[in-house]
């Protein structure tokens, strides 16, 4: 008798689970509100951006052939698929047939080729052509001698090809940028398209349409109809412009459906019974970077004394709650090329720092500031104004500067202020960050040739290494490359790596279809734009 009433008490636990599991079918229809921390510069082009804040905006606009998933794999998007020739040298995509961009033309071959050869082009202003600098004849069109790429290939209309000069092991990792449409651009000359309304009024082919921008305050997008994936389920998505103080604030106000927080919010966000947190590591780290053009700080001697006087310990416990992995070279742990054989982690060692300035040759003036010939270690210091850890940080850095004999001048700015100073190479140092993508190869940050290279860093052997590892299709091997190239990188540190991030975002319950066992992407990634929703009596 007594298990007959725990197969029915079992029962009557069970049933009522499996009808709201058989509810839990997406409903269309609401609005998905979205904070974020720094408003985005207005470049919602993906081939011209550079800020991560515009990026959150492009991938729900613009679909790409290619996108990354959970287990940061590449799988289809405008692409239904992919083949390479035998040698490796050919990547051949095919289409899918009826992708719409949002003024209904179709998306073809050409849109694909217009895109990517824009990147080549002898006028294009970005920074990506690194990307595809290996394509054959690219080369040869980005300095004029010809008016074509001899590695691209259109088939037909959902068919084209790209062939490389020699074997290149992230090239399909290197498809994920949204698609243009040509009908709207080619007429447009390539020196001209920075500056062009597109930019800020953009039309892609992704799950959602642009509407509006008003900087500082929010971006509005429309769900698509005619996309071409499931979904979008969405009628529309906001995002919202929120400084630090106002995260909490409008989460517990049910304002907004997500949002990423600091280490210090999370106890007054998980007191809210319909938020769920989560956090993860990212595919991103956090640094400090010299001018290196200034020859004052061209000596590694003298980066490494400034790890070792930074107490990073401090801010990843203290300032960060423990909300972070202290860096020591521009690998994250969660990619698959990071070591930690043979790394120097720099641990706070203000003693340390004085016998290699010491070493270097400098020596302290009347004020306890290091001078050398005409040079003093007296140098302005940019961050952006974003949350109160920032600026937590900012104040230790400089106190434990000072204590080791350089004298910092802070200058928090505006994000985008920072971004067109650093831009233009008129800086001492500054701090942000980097996202990376899936696949490690560091060229476009790290090459002597790279316009992403804001240090000014020139080091052939790192040149080598980034270069063998590129065309390196076997993985161990380029594992081993990539462990060497981060060694050097510690011993040379080109930058000052702090830390490994650790995001932390918060979700109003209301919101489905996200991804609660976040990996390095995150709860909130590509692949899930479109399946978002949210339950009808909850819109």
């Amino acid at each position: 008798m007594k298990k007959l009433v725990l197969v029915l008490l079992i029962m009557a636990l069970v049933l009522p689970a499996t009808a709201a599991i058989a509810q839990e079918e997406p409903e269309k229809g609401g609005t998905f509100h979205r904070g974020m921390v720094i408003s985005p510069r207005g470049m919602f082009n993906p081939i011209l951006y550079t800020e991560a804040y515009d990026a959150d905006v492009i991938v729900a606009v613009f679909d790409s052939l290619v996108t990354v998933n959970r287990e940061l794999e590449i799988v289809p998007q405008i692409a239904e698929s992919w083949e390479f020739s035998e040698d490796g040298r050919t990547l051949t995509f095919y289409l899918k047939e009826g992708v719409k961009f949002h003024d209904g033309v179709e998306l073809t071959a050409e849109d694909v080729k217009y895109t990517f050869k824009t990147i080549m082009h002898p006028h294009y202003t970005g920074v990506r052509f690194g990307d595809f600098a290996l394509v054959k004849g690219a080369e040869a069109y980005k300095e004029g001698e010809v008016d074509y790429v001899e590695g691209i290939e259109i088939i037909d209309d959902y068919t084209i090809s790209f062939t490389t000069e020699e074997v290149y092991a992230p090239f399909l990792n290197e498809f994920t940028y949204g698609i243009l449409p040509s009908h709207i651009l080619e007429d447009v000359p390539v020196a001209e398209l920075e500056a062009h309304d597109f930019n800020q009024n953009p039309i892609g082919a992704g799950p959602f349409k642009f509407v509006e921008f008003r900087p500082d305050q929010y971006v509005v997008l429309d769900g698509f109809e005619d996309y071409h994936q499931e979904g979008p389920y969405l009628d529309r998505m906001v995002y919202h412009i929120l400084d630090d103080e106002a995260r909490p604030v409008w989460l517990r106000q049910g304002r907004i459906d997500y949002v990423g927080i600091s280490s210090e919010q999370v106890p007054m966000v998980e007191a809210l019974d319909f938020v769920d947190v989560f956090d993860y590591e990212a595919l991103s780290y956090t640094y400090i970077c010299f001018n290196l053009r200034q020859e004052r700080f061209d000596d590694p001697r003298i980066r490494q004394a400034v790890a070792y006087g930074y107490d990073r310990q401090t801010v990843k416990d203290i300032i960060l709650d423990g909300y972070g992995v202290i860096a020591n070279a521009p690998m994250p742990t969660a990619s698959w090329a990071y070591t930690d054989e043979g790394i120097n982690e720099y641990p706070f060692n203000p003693d340390r720092s004085i016998e290699l300035m010491e070493e270097a040759g400098w020596e302290r003036g009347a004020d306890g500031v290091w001078e050398k010939d005409d040079m003093r270690m007296e140098f302005e210091f940019i961050y952006t104004e974003a949350t109160r850890a920032q600026e937590q940080m900012m104040m230790l850095f400089q106190q434990n500067m000072e204590d080791i004999g350089f004298k910092v001048h802070l200058r928090p700015m505006e994000f985008s202020a920072a971004v067109d100073r650093i831009d233009a190479r008129e800086f001492d140092a500054f701090t942000l960050g980097w996202s990376l993508g899936v696949d490690p190869d560091p060229y476009g940050i790290w090459h002597s040739t790279s316009m992403w290279n804001d240090a000014g860093w020139v080091n052939e052997r790192s040149d080598e290494l980034i270069e063998t590892g590129r065309t390196t299709v076997d993985m161990d091997e380029r594992a081993e490359i990539y462990a060497e190239w981060q060694r050097l990188m510690n011993e040379e540190l080109p930058n000052v790596f702090l830390m490994y991030s650790v995001s932390i975002v918060a979700a109003n319950e209301r919101l489905k279809g996200i991804d609660d066992d976040p990996g390095a992407q995150g709860i909130f990634w590509t692949e899930i734009l479109h399946k978002l929703w949210i339950p009808a009596d909850r819109q």
